[in-house]
């Protein structure tokens, strides 16, 4: 008769015992080690927000305001006004209104008379090329700084930026030949800074567009240069530079690529790997509580046994 074979055990583990914390040590901080790193080289070149170049601040103040009537009959006398700068970014051709008219522009003042032949000669141009089918000529692209301190240079010529429309107001036209009603002030904050706006006039705005003393519209502006502006701020007379255009142009919407919906996506993925891991340290550490194992055949003689047991107690 088959003896019995002796019925498996497992030992239960200690985990106070140096070897079995050696032991876990390395099955588990290896690969977590691996993905820390991994994670933090992934936040470091995809997630990271990208670093801004510092900002050059602008002073707009006006050192010396515009030419003012202090007396009633006085009578202020102006040298001729320079021609636009033959050294510009573009030549003759590029203009948008008649170099005589352009000249008679003067910056850092408000809207004078003088400007009305350069300002309407724009808005016809910029009125035909809205009708036609044709696309405008682009502008070059251009920053506050380069209007700001260049308004000879860009005066009448296509420019192009982005930015955020903070401010939006219909403006009544004054009575003009031009057929122009009415247009569209808006107060831009040029992307890349600086924190002085750009004020920009439109012909119109999309339908639905908001309108108000304080909005937030992201948009690029594709139009004229006119002049550097004088305008009455909360503190001083501040300049701003002046740009003539047909209409805002929205960007267009990024539906993917780095940004909220990439950085959520990966704080999954981390999640995810992170139950993982618990999960198979749980799963490793209680396979040493697993209970007295049965024997894989039972003895042959069992009922014997069972006898013999009975009849010695």
């Amino acid at each position: 008769m088959d003896a019995p074979r002796r019925s498996g055990k497992l030992k239960p583990r200690n985990w106070l015992d140096r070897s079995e914390q050696r032991r876990l040590f390395w099955t588990w901080m290896p690969p977590a080690l691996v993905l820390l790193l991994v994670s933090g080289e992934v936040e470091r070149r995809f997630l990271a927000p990208a670093r801004r170049r510092p900002v050059t601040q602008v002073d707009t103040v006006l050192a010396a305001g515009p030419v003012t009537r202090t007396v009633e009959d006085a009578v202020t006398i102006e040298g001729t006004p320079p021609p636009p700068d033959p050294g510009g970014v573009e030549d003759a051709d590029g203009l948008a209104a008649p170099p005589e008219a352009l000249a008679a522009v003067r910056d850092d003042t408000v809207f004078r008379a003088s400007d009305a032949e350069a300002w309407f000669a724009i808005w016809r141009r910029l009125s035909a090329e809205a009708a036609s089918s044709q696309p405008p000529p682009r502008g070059r692209d251009v920053g506050f700084a380069q209007l700001f301190e260049q308004p000879r240079s860009f005066r009448g010529r296509r420019v192009r930026f982005s930015g955020r429309i903070r401010r939006l107001q219909v403006v009544d036209s004054p009575e003009n030949d031009a057929g122009i009603e009415r247009t569209w002030q808006a107060w831009v904050e040029p992307a890349g800074g600086p924190p002085s706006p750009i004020v920009v006039y439109f012909l119109d705005v999309p339908d639905g567009m908001p309108v108000g003393p304080r909005v937030d519209v992201p948009v690029i502006v594709e139009g004229v240069f006119f002049k550097r502006w004088a305008y009455q701020a909360s503190d001083a007379i501040r300049l701003a530079p002046l740009v003539m255009a047909a209409t805002p142009v929205r960007p267009p919407r990024i539906e993917s690529g780095r940004g909220e919906s990439a950085l959520v996506g990966w704080a999954l993925v981390s999640i995810v790997a992170m139950f993982l891991v618990t999960w198979f340290a749980i799963r490793s550490a209680s396979r040493g509580r697993r209970r007295q194992a049965l024997p894989e055949r039972l003895p042959d003689d069992l009922p014997g046994m069972l006898h013999r047991g009975e009849e010695g107690s």
